[in-house]
């Protein structure tokens, strides 16, 4: 299935791409081409499982395209993160006369994409709309498995944070307060991360192709922490 709205795709693409190029490399381009291609993916994949599934292909494209166009982790303003998201999307979509009600859609899955706002929400996952669904998914997978671990990796680099310390423990069961207060404080370790949040990304995935997927790369992020926790045991 390919999106009737070819031409404005390719012209966000190069929008996109053109807005992270100073992005370090968990959350550059790469990881949104990443995540664009795996929802495309999903949403086919769930169609053939359900054929009477419908869903609106052009608004999930847009929406991974979008989905990291503005960061909590990244952005020193956090009081107008949505506004800011939404004005970036209607000035780009408005040039193509793109209908408002799509640019809702859209607007509404970028700014309910996020761990922390998944963390914050109330509704239950059956409420959430599908398209949301395989690009929440598609985003969590690329956080996961071997990609999972190289992004994590790079993204404690780039925020010069500590791969461990021995005397900071994960906390369990994080709410969205203490998720935003770590983040913004940028006081937390990469292993830490991988107990916080990697580890449970598993359960939390939305569509039925997207649960097999989460399965391999949770495995193996394990096997990765296992093998970490090996190694510090001999310094």
């Amino acid at each position: 299935m390919v999106s009737p709205n070819f031409d404005i795709i390719n012209e966000a693409k190069n929008f996109v791409k053109d807005s992270m190029k100073s992005n370090d490399p968990s959350h550059d381009w790469n990881h949104v081409e990443r995540v664009y291609k795996m929802s495309v993916y999903l949403a086919n994949a769930e169609k053939k499982l359900d054929q009477n599934l419908q869903f609106d292909l052009d608004v999930v494209e847009l929406a991974a395209l979008f989905h990291d166009i503005v960061d909590f982790k990244y952005n020193t303003d956090k009081s107008n993160l949505d506004e800011i998201s939404e004005k970036i999307l209607n000035d780009f979509l408005s040039q193509f006369n793109y209908p408002k009600q799509k640019i809702d859609k859209i607007f509404y899955i970028i700014s309910n994409i996020s761990w922390r706002k998944q963390l914050e929400a109330s509704s239950k996952e059956g409420d959430v709309p599908f398209e949301l669904k395989v690009v929440r998914d598609a985003d969590r997978l690329d956080a996961i498995g071997a990609i999972g671990v190289a992004r994590c990796m790079a993204f404690t680099g780039a925020k010069n944070r500590p791969f461990y310390q021995k005397d900071l423990k994960p906390i369990e069961n994080m709410t969205a307060d203490q998720y935003n207060k770590q983040t913004v404080k940028n006081d937390s370790t990469a292993i830490n991360h991988f107990h916080e949040k990697l580890v449970k990304i598993k359960d939390k995935m939305l569509t039925e192709t997207g649960k097999k997927l989460a399965l391999d790369r949770h495995n193996f992020m394990v096997q990765y922490l296992d093998q970490f926790e090996k190694e510090l045991q001999l310094v």
